[in-house]
């Protein structure tokens, strides 16, 4: 499917889901809601949040104000944002789906590894039936999503060698997030995994406490990971990145209707630009990290990658996203096969 098809399933998939733009909202008391982000503001993250501030800006004519903050702090990661915001005391967050998993686990299920083939398929599953889904999730974690930010496939990345192959993964320590799933399948390909705060992924990988990481291409060139000596990167297809912006449903609850729904379109604009800009900017990104020296393979054995994943990962992860009825749910409401493999004992 071409990028303008892409784009156009978006578009009516999110229309659908939300409605037509309001033209008139009604008069509302003036509030700001505040959005954290974990990014650089050139980030994917930086597309969302200028696009969502705008489109509230434009539609309640200034009676509703969004502010978002970039970057992370130690004691601040996206994990403890996400907590923050599922207790009330912070409006918005917008994070990778890795860091969400602590608190909605059933999550984990989009990062088993190989569950996307393209980008036509995490599209599809981020719109219409699967998205709705994933927001029965979240909303029984206490969050609603406005926005599946795409972020491109997470390629790994290390200070060491090149990664051809799957035996030169062996030994390598790459930075996880707090997630069982992305452990486990490093662990699997036979990585070790280091569980770390994305707020001091820049600084470990600077100082060799970890060989590497996983991240798309806008995204590690905006945290700046080619001068932390990330001097190789492989395109791995094993796991898309995803970046729900998420409200707090303590929060969303206090709006009026007409509140709610313009958040929910924003969302959905949000959303659109965010596709656009991963598909415009992604190839540029890569030229210009090459131009600065980063080497970039791509895998000989990928059949291999995805044996590994199917045969050893998904059946020892599974119970811990929720269970093969989980799975299948998701996957029925994708248009996909469901999945035939059993938990491990």
């Amino acid at each position: 499917m071409s990028c303008t098809k892409i784009m156009l399933l978006l578009a009516l998939s999110l229309f659908l889901c939300v409605g037509p733009a309001t033209a008139e909202p009604a008069p509302a008391p003036q509030i700001t809601l505040k959005i954290a982000m974990g990014d650089a503001e050139t980030s994917e993250m930086g597309v969302v949040g200028k696009a969502f501030e705008e489109y509230v800006k434009e539609k309640t004519g200034g009676a509703v104000q969004i502010v978002s903050t970039y970057g992370t702090s130690p004691g601040d990661d996206e994990g403890e944002r996400f907590r923050r915001v599922q207790k009330g005391s912070l409006d918005m967050a917008l994070g990778g789906i890795a860091n969400l998993v602590p608190l909605a686990k059933e999550f984990a299920l989009l990062t088993l590894p190989y569950m996307f083939a393209d980008l036509d398929e995490v599209v599809a599953g981020t719109t219409g039936a699967p998205a709705e889904v994933l927001n029965k999730m979240a909303s029984n974690a206490g969050f609603r999503v406005l926005t599946w930010t795409y972020c491109g496939f997470r390629f790994i990345s290390n200070d060491k060698h090149p990664v051809t192959r799957l035996k030169d993964m062996k030994g390598l320590v790459i930075r996880v997030p707090q997630n069982a799933v992305m452990a486990a399948t490093y662990k699997a390909f036979g990585a070790i995994p280091s569980f770390l705060p994305w707020a001091a992924t820049f600084n470990a990988l600077q100082s060799g406490d970890v060989d590497g990481q996983s991240y798309g291409y806008i995204g590690f060139k905006a945290m700046k990971f080619h001068e932390a000596n990330q001097k190789f990167i492989t395109e791995t297809y094993h796991t898309y990145h995803l970046q729900p912006l998420v409200i707090s449903e303590r929060v969303f609850a206090k709006l009026t209707p007409e509140q709610r729904q313009i958040l929910l379109e924003a969302g959905a604009y949000a959303q659109e630009k965010a596709l656009a800009f991963q598909i415009a900017q992604a190839e540029n990104v890569k030229q210009e990290l090459e131009a600065a020296g980063v080497k970039i393979s791509r895998l000989e054995d990928e059949e291999e990658w995805k044996k590994v994943a199917l045969e050893k990962v998904w059946p020892q992860m599974a119970e811990f996203v929720g269970g093969k009825e989980a799975i299948n749910k998701y996957l029925t409401a994708c248009g996909k096969q469901p999945w035939a493999g059993e938990a491990a004992e």
